[in-house]
């Protein structure tokens, strides 16, 4: 959510470790009603599979998986 300006602001207070993954995490600026609603279902459907959820091939559409396939690649990085 935030600008490159606002990520180097962070990063020179925290470095690049788990404090600012935390914060990132817990940024005021992050808020849900700021996400397109299919982008939040794509958030809730990964943090079901981080769960356990038992997802089935045919749960959701091709183009479902690839965008949670998506969301994993940023997420990771």
């Amino acid at each position: 959510m935030c600008d490159e300006k606002e990520q180097a602001k962070c990063r020179a207070e925290m470095g690049d470790g788990p404090e600012l993954e935390w914060a990132c995490n817990h940024c005021p600026k992050k808020k849900a009603q700021d996400l397109h609603a299919y982008t939040f279902k794509l958030f809730r459907l990964r943090r079901l599979r981080m769960a356990g959820y038992p997802f089935e091939a045919n749960d959701l559409t091709v183009e479902e998986w690839m965008d949670l396939g998506r969301i994993e690649e940023i997420v990771n990085s």
